[in-house]
């Protein structure tokens, strides 16, 4: 029995050694942590260098504070754009994707026009006059006739052989036949805005103005004949798809239209066209046999050839922005304004390409 308490005893003191070894153990390791945290760190802070991790952050093409004013089907798939602040954009495939050009002024570009893909010319505010010869690689700033009063150019449409027409603010009408280099004033000025032009055939011009008045040149613009019609708001935008047949829109949805080129105009009531929003832009589509025009608040129309049938719509049920110029291809049409997209005239489907 004596011999079996001895043995209990040594195994106890072998175990009360060992949890003494133990606990010297964890002691020590306890205090060695926080000068191995702090060396690591010390280390750390010498010897390893950081790398900062920065993101490109590529701002849109077009971003919701931008307005593209002006359009121009360049050729084929090609579109060239111009807005604000001297934004100048272009399109490879239909206005799916754009992107950005350098323009040599800050000046809000209002509309651009092109004869082919090298060949250019940007307006805008200020009286600003840009060409290109490169396809927009580069843009130079020409010299342009001015007014004192106010300087504002509103379109510009090219035409062959290196001919353009412009027109603005205090009725002047700029005519180049150089691809936009040089610019000639075809009128003296007045306290009127000319806001579109068109040529319908070698001689003839039309021009869309201020109050309901349209004017009509059949010198090549050596001398303007005013027609006052029966609108009572002013006109935005001209086009003819014959030289006998023309339309003009303007504010408030109005619509004339002539088929003995503009001898006499008749006035279409918002009553009758359904339509009552501000229309910038029209342009007739072959493929559909339908005039098409764009205005505000995401509205556009399509009508007939005689004016007898009217289909005012939105472009979507959730895109209410402003338009202000169409391109038409085909049975659909590109619009830019506050948004950019694509309207197929026969389903009315709208596509925005907006960033």
């Amino acid at each position: 029995m004596s011999e079996n308490n001895t043995a209990v005893e040594q195994m106890s003191g072998t175990s009360k050694t060992a949890d003494s070894i133990g606990q010297k153990i964890a002691k020590l390791i306890l205090s060695i942590m926080p000068w191995a945290i702090v060396g690591t760190l010390l280390w750390a802070g010498i010897f390893v260098k950081p790398t900062a991790v920065i993101e490109e952050v590529v701002p849109p093409v077009i971003n919701v504070r931008d307005n593209v004013f002006g359009l121009s089907h360049v050729d084929s798939d090609v579109y060239m754009a111009a807005g604000n602040y001297g934004k100048i954009i272009i399109s490879t495939d239909k206005g799916v994707t754009w992107k950005n050009q350098i323009a040599p002024t800050e000046s809000h570009l209002q509309d651009i026009t092109s004869w082919n893909e090298t060949n250019s010319v940007a307006v805008g505010n200020n009286g600003v006059t840009l060409m290109t010869e490169d396809g927009g690689k580069t843009w130079i700033e020409v010299e342009s006739p001015k007014s004192e009063t106010a300087n504002k150019l509103l379109r510009v449409h090219s035409y062959p052989n290196g001919e353009a027409w412009a027109v603005g603010e205090m009725g002047m009408i700029l005519n180049s036949h150089d691809y936009g280099k040089t610019w000639n004033q075809m009128r003296e000025e007045e306290d009127v805005f000319m806001n579109d032009i068109v040529r319908v055939d070698e001689t003839t011009l039309f021009i869309a103005g201020e109050f309901g008045l349209i004017f009509k040149s059949t010198d090549n613009g050596k001398t303007w004949k005013d027609t006052q019609t029966d609108s009572p708001n002013s006109f935005t935008a001209v086009a003819f798809r014959s030289p006998q047949e023309g339309v003009v829109v303007g504010l408030g949805g109005a619509i004339v239209s002539t088929k003995d080129g503009g001898e006499t105009w008749t006035y279409i009531k918002p009553e009758q066209s359904g339509m009552t929003e501000h229309l910038m832009d029209v342009d007739w589509s072959e493929e559909t046999s339908q005039w098409v025009a764009v205005g505000n608040k995401g509205k556009w129309i399509k009508f007939s050839a005689d004016l007898t049938q009217f289909d005012s719509r939105n472009m979507s049920s959730t895109d209410l922005t402003s338009h202000t110029e169409l391109a038409i291809d085909g049975g659909s049409f590109l619009s830019v304004g506050q948004t950019v997209g694509s309207m197929d005239i026969s389903t009315n489907t709208w596509t925005s390409f907006a960033d």
